[in-house]
């Protein structure tokens, strides 16, 4: 189901209600919200006239590019999120993503789905900005919440050190308490799914005519490639930043 480019502009002057909201409360958020609504406005519209270019092409050379453009921002993107130890991080972002994107997104086009034709730019592209976008935000999470567990009770770490522990071991309570609270968020929408909320590819899809038996099946085999990569992307970031975060005498690198 389509609408007319009138009905676009009426849905945007809800915005007014923050911006009154914003001036009466004198929260400094105008500006920077009609510079993201404007970027968001360019950049959705160049991007929607790229894919509709793409998705007709059928040109197989085209969405695997255009998957390397979208791992190369994700990477830009968590250089700028990301303050500390950014030297290290770029190798590790890069490593963490591309291996679970071939583990994760090869499962989903070749065993799962079987779409045809297998590299159809319509389905990877969408899928793929789903997973991507998800395993990014819960990278920097996870990241995040491990550096300042560390750092918040590093005297726990170099008690474990003493008592013999490996490094391993003693940033092992770091690692868990990062890696659920990445992954918590997730689990919690997941659990929403259905009664309380309609996700937005199956919403997406039922606006488009599909059957919502069809679209739940996707919606699910989704949610398992996103958790999965999530998961995936954020242990072997924090595995990485472990060792490339301290020595061989387990002290953090300077």
């Amino acid at each position: 189901m389509d609408f007319a480019y009138l009905g676009l502009a009426l849905s945007l002057l809800l915005l007014v209600i923050p911006l009154i909201i914003f001036r009466h409360l004198k929260v400094k958020l105008t500006k920077q919200l009609l510079i993201s609504f404007g970027r968001m406005i360019v950049q959705l519209s160049l991007v929607g006239l790229w894919l509709s270019f793409l998705f007709e092409s059928k040109y197989a050379w085209l969405t695997f590019l255009w998957v390397l453009v979208m791992i190369f921002n994700a990477v830009l993107i968590l250089r700028g999120r990301i303050k500390f130890q950014r030297k290290i991080l770029t190798p590790i972002f890069l490593t963490s993503i591309l291996v679970s994107t071939v583990i994760i997104m090869p499962w989903i086009i070749f065993v799962a789905v079987r779409p045809e034709p297998f590299f159809s730019a319509s389905f990877i592209i969408p899928v793929y900005g789903m997973v991507l976008g998800n395993s990014m935000n819960g990278m920097a999470l996870a990241l995040e919440r491990f550096e300042s567990n560390l750092s918040g009770n590093w005297k726990a770490y170099t008690t474990r050190l003493s008592l013999g522990a490996s490094l391993w071991e003693a940033a092992l309570p770091a690692f868990r308490q990062a890696l659920q609270a990445s992954l918590l968020p997730q689990l919690l929408n997941i659990a929403a799914m259905g009664i309380v909320s309609l996700p937005g590819m199956m919403s997406g899809q039922i606006l488009g005519g599909t059957s919502p038996i069809v679209a739940i099946k996707y919606q699910m085999m989704l949610m398992s490639a996103v958790f999965s990569a999530v998961t995936l992307t954020d242990y072997i970031a924090i595995r990485l930043y472990l060792r490339r975060r301290f020595d061989r005498f387990y002290l953090p690198k300077k």
